[in-house]
């Protein structure tokens, strides 16, 4: 059974031996800026994001799965989960010959919102999506503003 949750400072270790994005996780842990998946007690993939990150929006910035656990619908299970830790327009993006992320975002419900050349290497183009996001049984985004 795969249970996603809040990453915690004691995952770390675990997300060290299967993540090769550069960056600061101790930071997306302790901001609470992370999902974590797991099956029993392990931790085999994760979703970060950073707040206001894509023109004032959030912004889905990793989404890593353990080689030995991909093409088991973990990516999937973390993509559905984000709308309990983030609201409304949500954006996220992958280079465009990444064919497995690019099928789960447009599977997922996700919408293209554009792309840029010249941010990846060899000239390829990194592929932006967005998402509107609302917290489990919200029927439309009106009822976060009443």
């Amino acid at each position: 059974m795969i249970t996603t949750r809040i990453a915690e400072p004691y995952d770390l270790s675990r997300i060290m031996t299967f993540d090769s994005f550069p960056g600061d996780r101790i930071a997306e842990i302790v901001e609470r800026r992370m999902l974590v998946a797991e099956i029993g007690d392990m931790v085999v993939a994760y979703v970060a994001w950073q707040h206001g990150g894509c023109i004032s929006k959030d912004y889905v910035n990793k989404l890593v799965v353990a080689d030995g656990y991909r093409r088991r619908g973990i990516a999937q299970g973390l993509i559905g989960a984000l709308n309990t830790v983030l609201a409304g327009r949500i954006f996220i993006s992958t280079g465009a010959h990444n064919a497995a992320a690019v099928a789960l975002l447009k599977g997922t419900g996700w919408a293209a919102a554009g792309q840029i050349v010249g941010l990846l290497p060899m000239e390829e183009p990194e592929l932006f999506f967005h998402r509107d996001l609302w917290p489990e049984g919200a029927v439309t985004h009106e009822l976060l503003v009443q």
